[in-house]
């Protein structure tokens, strides 16, 4: 039931639609067709009777074919003007939706090229900080490494003076400063020198054994235990393990 009344609608709102341009398009065809008869009843000067008349004579012979001739005209032309009505609006549809798809291309394209314009030019800042971060670092660890070499240097020298004046305050100061003077230079040409060697060479040697137990009470030195072996036997022996307060003493003047 809700299907016949639906087409009875669709049905209705077509003719509807179409009663009006058949009948229109008729009219107009009619006229057209039969303009001699409406110029002749127009124009003429004769009585109505007499016109009704001779239009009779003339044409009532053929006046139902010129009837029917227009109306197959008028459905004619308006089957035409639908056919051309909908290629038209099916060209308009084509070439609207073309162009919709131009140009959303078009605007895809300038959208990937802003893109890429953006990306690189953010890569090439990416590139410059870069270059900037490790240019900052270098000069970070150039300033950290000079920080730390005066820092060593001032630590080394305050050693150095403390070394000097404790040693210049015992009753054998002479003695001291100078196995601390021979013990540089040994250090200078052998810092491998096993500790008994020092003592054996030394100048003073009981000054050399207290120089020596001064510094690593200090821990300007350290004293590191070797065990080697030797024919069977086991030997051990003491070297000298530097400070960076004492490898910096090595290069100072006593």
């Amino acid at each position: 039931m809700d299907e016949e009344k639906l087409l009875e609608n669709i049905g209705n709102s077509i003719a509807s639609k179409l009663k009006v341009p058949i009948i229109t398009t008729y009219i107009s065809v009619l006229i057209i067709f039969n303009w001699d008869i409406l110029f002749y009843l127009i124009f003429s000067s004769e009585e109505a009777k007499i016109k009704i008349q001779y239009i009779k004579d003339e044409y009532g012979a053929v006046h139902f074919e010129r009837i029917a001739i227009c109306l197959l005209v008028s459905m004619l032309l308006i089957i035409i003007f639908t056919v051309i009505n909908t290629l038209l609006n099916y060209c308009l549809k084509w070439f609207y939706r073309k162009d919709k798809e131009i140009t959303s291309e078009i605007e895809s394209f300038e959208k990937i090229s802003l893109l890429s314009q953006q990306l690189s030019t953010a890569l090439d800042n990416i590139k410059g900080l870069s270059t900037q971060l490790e240019t900052l670092q270098n000069i970070n660890n150039t300033l950290s490494t000079k920080s730390l070499d005066i820092n060593i240097k001032d630590i080394s020298k305050k050693d150095y003076q403390k070394l000097i004046s404790a040693l210049k305050s015992k009753p054998n100061s002479d003695k001291l400063l100078f196995s601390l003077k021979e013990l540089l230079n040994n250090v200078k040409l052998d810092s491998n020198q096993d500790i008994e060697t020092i003592y054996k060479t030394s100048t003073y040697e009981v000054e050399m054994k207290s120089l020596i137990a001064h510094l690593s009470d200090e821990n300007l030195l350290r004293l590191k235990l070797e065990r080697t072996y030797k024919n069977g036997q086991i030997q051990d022996s003491h070297k000298l393990v530097l400070t960076p307060s004492f490898k910096d003493f090595l290069k100072m003047e006593i």
